[in-house]
C-alpha cells in the first residue's frame, strides 16, 4: 500500500512536472516572437552574438570584480 501511495504521488509530480515544462516551452517561443517583433518594429539588434572569447573575457572579468 506504500508502494502504491507513492507511485501515485510521483505520477501526480511528474504530469505538474511535465504542465511546467510545456509552459516554460511556450512562453520561451512566445519570448522569441515578441523580440522578432521588436527588432523588425524599432529596426535594432536585441540579440547579440557575441564570440565564446568574448564571453569568456567578459566572465572572467565579472569574476575579478
Amino acid at each position: 500500500m506504500e508502494l502504491e501511495a507513492k507511485v501515485r504521488l510521483l505520477e501526480k509530480q511528474k504530469t505538474f512536472l511535465e504542465q511546467q515544462a510545456s509552459v516554460a516551452a511556450k512562453k520561451a517561443i512566445i519570448f522569441d516572437m515578441m523580440i522578432d517583433i521588436a527588432e523588425k518594429e524599432y529596426q535594432i539588434d536585441i540579440r547579440k552574438n557575441s564570440s565564446p572569447e568574448q564571453s569568456t573575457t567578459l566572465k572572467n572579468n565579472k569574476n575579478k570584480q
